[in-house]
């Protein structure tokens, strides 16, 4: 080997090492954002203590007794028991982590294991998300988000016992599971490691259902009907994995792959009958990237069907989003997410041009009314008019 590949090779190799470290410092303020949480939350009592002792007299006596100290109580309760769960999906995790073995020492100041703000907002989202799959109080989100989806893949893929259905997005599973549950062989691709350890926990630990009862929403202390609303319990899981597997019939083809979708699945091609994607094309930084992988994964014949909308992730929301990473030569600096700087957003008929030009029949195109992790008491939520439709690849395929 010349001194030239030698160096090469070194410098590859100091590369993945240093990717290897990175991700498991990721790991590292994942798994402490599940076991911190508790306290993130506790915090929030005592302002709501602090405050209220520096509420006038005369002023207090206008609230319903003791309502101040209700919600700080109540609060402390509510994130032990949220606390609880998420220190038993992290000790549930058994070998699941990054690959490439243990984790390189750190200390325990280092900032890159420490939880950031971040972190802990996904564990929020986390939560919500156990209410939108797991919990009885989602189940009129999953039949507008799911429902159609899984009506859409009986009419437009056989059940014959062989077709098989990758979900990419799949977050906690449920529609995975749906989708094996209707008989069909179903893999689920997921990249956030604060989804795949709940998914893991909740799919894996032998729940009986509504054994764990849950209090996602005490980090929404804004638009309350009633004070109890925000402290109100979801239990999960409403079903247990295992028994709606079974209702597929024969041996269920299930599976989850951990991992970012374009790399995943990077080197598969014409591997899958169906995609089915629900809330997902806009996670992508540049969305065409998704197009052209979904065209290279499905068979010939195969159908996207897809539910969502357009609310694009990557998307600088500051200053430091946008110019933070670039020299003052407008170059990537070091340690850059390129995520933001290479994102583009597209309108639907962008997006639609791209599909048809890439080469697929749009055979269903419709607008649905959707909610995602909504908070069913609040005064406040989002709604979404999503972009519901089904492209199918012509079965003697005309491009590559």
């Amino acid at each position: 080997m010349s001194r030239h590949a030698e160096r090469a090779a070194r410098a590859a190799a100091a590369e993945e090492a240093a990717l290897e470290a990175e991700e498991h410092f990721h790991f590292e303020r994942v798994v402490g954002s599940f076991t911190g949480y508790e306290a993130a939350v506790a915090a929030d009592a005592r302002r709501t203590e602090r405050a209220a002792a520096r509420l006038a007299p005369e002023l207090r006596a206008l609230l319903p007794p003791d309502c101040l100290a209700r919600r700080a109580a109540g609060l402390r309760a509510a994130a032990a028991a949220n606390g609880a769960f998420l220190r038993a999906v992290v000790a549930g995790r058994g070998a699941f982590g990054p690959p490439g073995g243990a984790p390189p020492p750190a200390a325990p100041a280092d900032p890159r294991a420490r939880p950031t703000e971040a972190d802990f907002s996904k564990v929020r989202s986390t939560l919500h998300s156990c209410v939108r799959d797991w919990a009885a109080e989602g189940a009129a989100e999953r039949a507008a988000c799911y429902g159609p989806i899984l009506d859409e893949l009986e009419r437009v893929v056989p059940r014959d016992g062989r077709s098989r259905v990758l979900v990419p997005g799949a977050g906690l599973a449920r529609l995975v599971l749906e989708v094996a549950a209707r008989g069909y062989g179903a893999q689920g691709n997921e990249f956030s490691y604060h989804m795949l350890l709940c998914s893991n926990f909740l799919l894996n630990s032998g729940l009986r259902p509504n054994e764990v009862a849950l209090y996602p929403f005490v980090d929404q202390p804004s638009n309350c009907r009633r004070a109890g609303d925000r402290l109100r319990a979801a239990r999960v899981p409403d079903v247990v994995p295992a028994a709606l597997l079974r209702g597929g019939g024969g041996e269920p083809d299930f599976s989850m792959a951990a991992g970012e979708f374009l790399d995943v699945y990077r080197d598969q091609r014409e591997a899958w009958d169906a995609v089915a994607a629900c809330f997902f094309v806009d996670t992508a930084p540049v969305a065409l990237e998704y197009v052209a992988a979904i065209w290279r994964l499905l068979k010939p014949g195969g159908a996207w069907v897809n539910l969502g909308p357009l609310l694009y992730h990557w998307v600088p929301t500051s200053g430091a989003d946008l110019e933070g990473g670039l020299d003052a030569r407008g170059r990537p600096t070091a340690g850059a997410d390129d995520r933001y700087l290479r994102a583009l957003e597209f309108s639907w008929d962008e997006l639609r041009h791209a599909i048809l030009a890439q080469g697929f029949e749009l055979v269903r195109e419709e607008w649905r009314h959707c909610t995602y992790t909504a908070n069913v008491r609040s005064m406040m939520r989002t709604d979404y008019d999503c972009i519901f439709f089904t492209a199918r690849k012509p079965a003697a395929e005309g491009k590559s």
